[in-house]
């Protein structure tokens, strides 16, 4: 491929890219973190968490009012059974129907229920701190995947300058055997080195795609959902702060930001709560109650007025049967009607439990050493996650260090290269270099340069991560 062939192939490649691009929306890191906080299904079931938490705080607190309880039955019954409304027996079928209202007051409980409504709260600033950390630890991700497909894109970059360099090299070589100041042997290796950049160029296109497509798997988007990235200023400062901030007081500033170290103490706070909820329940119970009921029954009757009658009784006068008949006045019966039998029925009550509890198969008491040991998890669980956050901020600082001393070897190594490379191009002019001394120089070259570049993008996310502890808001700039 000559040299004008490979320029026409990438200006077809760029206009390409541009024409493509105008049809592409630009995201910047903020559009990236804010689409995935929306749209993440980790973040999304941490809100769920959330409400749940805001759901069992606002119940504890109803739990203090009193309980009120309506209720309500319709049947019937057959055979010999009790009448509901006279509660005498009956061997004929009847319908019934009763009405009752129930209400409890609690009066004292040990003082369960302020407590509860204290730890729930704490599980709610818990669950809120969960959210938050949640977040925190998607914006990291996303700023990893938004660099790495930014480092593949740089990366590309290099693999197609390295191609147009080793075209050049070659069609030097040919005008140089040409010329004859060369053996015709020594373009072989030259067009060795440009199918091998041609190679480079095609692997990097695919980190290119296979960063880009982890990139929109994280932000929950489409695989053919077309995008580009923006692309900010990383300039590589001379020296960072960063890098000399004191280990203490990064320490303590993440103790002060990390959501992870406020849902800890929430979860300590909590589980000692729930001791003091335990131990409550070893003390007496007072709960006031009262309740209103009434019942209907189509067997009942009322007195719907009297009327006089005769009873006559036989007996013998002189001797003589005769029948003696004697006045009386009887109530008239009637069905009574629904309403007026639940008005005839009515009736409440009131009254005042006492629970003391004596002895319950050791529950109570056993309870009590089950929160003590759920005290004394958390207590551990809060220290685990200290010494965590301490080994990562420690192991961050190391790494940034580090990182930062790569980059500028890695700066000085492609300074080496690059003359080591302008050097061989003078000897194989001069005639006193081959070609394949060329291609080794080359390859020191590009290797420099992808390594410059990894470094490069190594010490920024490191950077990053630092920034991340000390609760700074991670951009790019």
């Amino acid at each position: 491929m000559k040299f004008s062939s490979l320029l026409f192939f990438i200006g077809c490649l760029t206009f390409a890219n541009i024409s493509s691009s105008q049809a592409q929306e630009v995201w910047t890191l903020e559009d990236c973190v804010r689409h995935a906080i929306e749209n993440n299904l980790d973040i999304r079931n941490a809100l769920i968490n959330e409400e749940m938490a805001s759901i069992g705080s606002r119940q504890a607190r109803h739990n203090r009012y009193p309980s009120l309880n309506a209720s309500t039955n319709i049947g019937n019954n057959f055979g010999r059974t009790i009448d509901p409304s006279t509660n005498q027996f009956r061997t004929e079928s009847l319908t019934f129907n009763s009405w009752s209202l129930n209400v409890s007051v609690p009066i004292f409980n040990g003082f369960a229920i302020a407590r509860s409504i204290k730890q729930a709260e704490y599980q709610e600033r818990a669950a809120e701190y969960d959210t938050r950390q949640t977040i925190d630890n998607m914006q990291l991700n996303v700023v990893t995947y938004y660099l790495n497909v930014l480092f593949a894109e740089d990366n590309l970059d290099n693999a197609l300058r390295q191609l147009e360099i080793s075209q050049r090299q070659l069609e030097r070589m040919e005008s140089l055997i040409e010329a004859g100041v060369s053996a015709a042997t020594e373009i072989y290796d030259l067009r060795v080195q440009v199918a091998l950049d041609e190679e480079r160029v095609v692997m990097a296109e695919n980190a290119v795609e296979q960063g880009m497509l982890q990139l929109k798997n994280l932000l929950m988007l489409e695989p053919g959902y077309q995008m580009e990235l923006d692309r900010p200023d990383l300039e590589i400062p001379e020296t960072d702060p960063l890098l000399t901030t004191d280990f203490q007081y990064l320490y303590e500033r993440a103790l002060d930001n990390q959501a992870v170290v406020k849902s800890s103490e929430m979860q300590i706070k909590s589980a000692e709560m729930g001791e003091k909820i335990a131990e409550g329940r070893l003390l007496p119970s007072i709960n006031f109650g009262g309740s209103l009921s009434t019942n209907y029954s189509n067997r009942g009757q009322e007195i719907r007025g009297f009327e006089n009658v005769l009873d006559e009784f036989p007996a013998f006068i002189n001797g003589e049967p005769s029948v003696i008949a004697i006045p009386s006045t009887v109530p008239k019966f009637g069905d009574q009607a629904y309403v007026d039998q639940l008005d005839a029925n009515f009736g409440y009550g009131l009254g005042v439990t006492i629970s003391i509890p004596i002895y319950n198969n050791l529950n109570s008491r056993l309870n009590v050493q089950r929160a003590k040991l759920n005290t004394l998890s958390a207590v551990n669980s809060d220290q685990a996650v200290r010494q965590s956050l301490k080994n990562n901020i420690s192991q961050a600082q190391t790494e940034a260090r580090a990182a930062a001393l790569a980059y500028r070897a890695a700066e000085h190594s492609l300074e080496a290269s690059e003359s080591a490379l302008r050097n061989a191009e003078r000897k194989l002019e001069a005639g006193t270099a081959t070609g394949f001394d060329l291609i080794n120089s080359q390859n020191l070259v590009n290797n420099s340069r992808n390594n410059l570049l990894q470094a490069k993008y190594d010490y920024i996310f490191k950077l990053k991560v630092i920034d991340f502890y000390l609760g700074n808001p991670i951009v790019l700039d």
